[in-house]
């Protein structure tokens, strides 16, 4: 067989059954000998390389196996740049196989040849250029392993086109890793013993590492057997259940005035797969002042980067969190509970409603009774992202999916049918904004299509919310740049027989929803809401998270 045909055969013996992209001269020999697989294989086909992207990596955050994308050379590869750093910063397994001019051909500038190998390799845990067909398995192979080992991320394998249509005349596989075991000093096992056990105010910081390592239920036994209260960024959400008596819900820029205030008064914090970023820590040299921290993460560059550790655990949460649920203290702290549920009483989250017409708020609220746990919520980014992440409740891992280390507007529309791809059988609800989702408006054409059964609910406020209440609040008011001239969403929808809704008032909401979950296909709904709101709370950037602005 050529190398067209051993590609499937080795995604296939690894599971794969989906692929994204887009077809392409330099990679039309695997396009060919894809239809060979028939069922087996089912290519969704987007309108933009940077939507495939986001495709597979909503498909493998909500289904927790690596995405995989299929694109050209040329422009082809640098359209998926954006959204392989997305996937990078938010440590997202995917595999993305990209179209390469005949070896023969690469640094003669042919034509659509691009540098893909060298160009990516920042934004990828790892990138490949294959040159001889025979090693084609163990390249791929090693390139699965590295996307979803580890702290998992995007790989690149780019592909010359001569290597597809070559004969593949042995055939190599990968001979696997070297063994790997967790190794952590007893020392440091003894210290965090200690730790535990004294502490008085002791708080579990949480982040996207204990979703990609499937640990939620361990991290809740830890939580219960400490009785220790528990945060969540905004990568973590749905880990911890969100009516827990424990959980004090998400800290940071956007968090729980309580989950922040926690942080600052803890005498403990034991953080589990997270990173520390900036919109979590806020002031660096203020945050968690009267706390020691034990830091437990799989990439050893991240324990001492930006907050001191007091112990660091450098190992895979599946293998450390059953030793630290063992030796954690069975422990009461009813003085610390109290005091943080007294300020959840006195400092809940609030808004104002809306007059006109509904606040974001309000509508979200609205839209979470009509979701069942098991549904997942996937957002683009702006102030509806947090709003989203504020008032529609996770109970679930892989239950709310998002851009949240890169930010990457134009993200939610196609991970959304990615995430649906992956969980046939749940509901997936869209929450957007107008700005964000014209940066992949071309992906309604994909919707249509393929018939995917998605909720695409638009939070129309006129243009880009969240560079409009920075203005308003860090530059004077001198709005520039953020009004939005926007189409009639409904129509658009209509276009490609998508049925559409438009509501500005509560009762308009509810009669939309509960038709909406009669609809056998994907639909759009449009929320009107006021320009001027704000999201609330807000720690503002660089300060601590004491600094808390509640309304």
């Amino acid at each position: 067989m050529n190398g067209s045909q051993w590609t499937w055969n080795v995604l296939e013996s690894l599971g794969v059954d989906t692929i994204f992209g887009i077809p392409g001269g330099a990679i039309l020999p695997l396009v060919d000998a894809m239809v060979e697989k028939g069922q087996a294989l089912s290519f969704i086909v987007t309108r933009h390389e940077a939507a495939a992207v986001h495709a597979a990596d909503g498909y493998a955050r909500a289904g927790g196996k690596p995405g995989v994308v299929l694109v050209t050379s040329g422009p082809g590869g640098t359209n998926v740049l954006t959204g392989l750093s997305t996937a990078m910063a938010d440590s997202v397994p995917m595999v993305v196989l990209i179209g390469q001019v005949a070896v023969s051909l690469i640094g003669t500038d042919a034509f659509q040849e691009a540098d893909l190998y060298t160009m990516t390799m920042s934004v990828v845990k790892h990138s490949w250029r294959i040159t001889d067909p025979n090693a084609i398995a163990e390249t791929l192979e090693e390139a699965w392993h590295v996307a979803s080992h580890g702290r998992p991320g995007p790989v690149v394998v780019e592909f010359p086109k001569n290597v597809q249509l070559a004969e593949v005349t042995e055939m190599r596989h990968w001979s696997g890793p070297p063994q790997e075991t967790t190794k952590i000093r007893p020392l440091d096992w003894s210290r965090v013993r200690s730790l535990m056990r004294f502490s008085k105010r002791p708080l579990v910081y949480l982040g996207g590492g204990v979703t990609a390592s499937d640990s939620a239920a361990l991290v809740r036994q830890l939580a219960e057997k400490m009785d220790a209260p528990v945060v969540s960024t905004l990568m973590g959400l749905g880990v911890m259940p969100h009516q827990h008596p424990l959980f004090l819900g998400m800290l940071g820029m956007h968090g729980t005035w309580t989950a922040n205030h926690a942080v600052q008064d803890a005498d403990l914090i034991i953080a589990l797969g997270a990173r520390f970023d900036d919109r979590v820590t806020g002031r660096v040299d203020q945050f968690a002042p009267k706390a020691k921290i034990i830091h437990v993460e799989v990439d050893a560059a991240e324990i001492g980067k930006i907050i001191h550790s007091d112990v660091g655990l450098n190992g895979d949460l599946r293998d450390v969190l059953p030793k630290l649920v063992r030796i954690a203290p069975k422990a009461q702290h009813p003085v610390w509970n109290q005091i943080l549920k007294d300020w959840r009483i006195k400092h809940p989250l609030r808004y104002q409603p809306g007059e006109e017409w509904l606040s974001a708020p309000e509508a979200l609220e609205a839209i979470a009774k009509h979701l069942n746990p098991q549904d997942v919520v996937v957002t683009e980014v702006g102030q509806h992202q947090m709003w989203a992440a504020l008032y529609i409740p996770r109970s679930l891992p892989r239950r709310f999916i998002t851009s949240g280390g890169l930010g990457t507007m134009g993200y939610g529309f196609p991970a959304a049918m990615g995430a649906k791809i992956a969980r046939p059988n749940d509901r997936v609800c869209l929450i957007a904004g107008d700005g964000s989702i014209q940066m992949n408006l071309q992906e309604f054409a994909t919707l249509a299509q393929y018939r995917i059964p998605i909720w695409v609910i638009i939070f129309n406020n006129s243009g880009h919310g969240m560079v409009r209440q920075w203005q308003d609040l860090f530059h004077g008011e001198r709005r520039h740049g953020e009004l939005l001239e926007n189409p009639d969403f409904v129509k658009l929808a209509a276009a490609f027989q998508i049925p559409g809704f438009s509501v500005n008032t509560a009762s308009a909401l509810d009669e939309a929803l509960a038709t909406m979950k009669t609809v056998n296909g994907p639909v759009v709904l449009e929320v009107l809401v006021p320009q001027d709101d704000h999201v609330y709370p807000m720690v503002p950037s660089g300060q601590a998270l004491s600094m808390v602005i509640e309304e």
